[in-house]
């Protein structure tokens, strides 16, 4: 099973920064134990939802300057710090910055969650490449790829 936790990428600037939304409801089954009563969205899935925006871009990026296709892995999580919580009915706005990125090595994103413009979560990550051993497992990643794009701005 697979979980996605962005819904939407609005705005690429290739080789700089990617934007996307993830919009918190309520019908989440993650709020059934976190935590009844009073629902707070998961530091631990922002961190995905940042992760998963970055490792996407990343692969874009690398495809459009040429490079044979390998997954984005996340390595290392380094100084992520909360600052707000977020709740069912919640917008968060994710934004990846490349600090650097090796193509053939590693990369490393600066990232932050937002809510109505204040902040949520900040911090770093870092990705390594891997070879695609399964070309199916390329099909499925270049139809999602394509899919979550599709309506972005795409600005240089």
């Amino acid at each position: 099973m697979r979980f996605y936790q962005v819904d939407k990428v609005t705005l690429l600037s290739p080789g700089k920064f990617v934007e996307g939304v993830k919009c918190v409801s309520l019908d989440n089954d993650i709020f059934d134990e976190h935590f009844p009563g009073c629902p707070i969205f998961p530091g631990t899935l922002i961190i995905e939802g940042m992760a998963q925006l970055s490792g996407m871009f990343l692969e874009y990026c690398r495809k459009e300057m040429g490079c044979e296709p390998r997954r984005a892995a996340l390595s290392i999580v380094k100084n992520v710090k909360f600052r707000d919580m977020v709740t069912p009915g919640d917008r968060l706005v994710y934004r990846a910055d490349v600090k650097c990125l090796y193509p053939d090595e590693y990369a490393v994103v600066a990232v932050k969650a937002t809510r109505d413009g204040r902040l949520c979560a900040s911090g770093e990550l870092f990705f390594t490449f891997l070879d695609i051993l399964d070309p199916g497992m390329q099909e499925v990643s270049d139809a999602l790829m394509r899919f979550a794009v599709r309506d972005a701005q795409i600005v240089e």
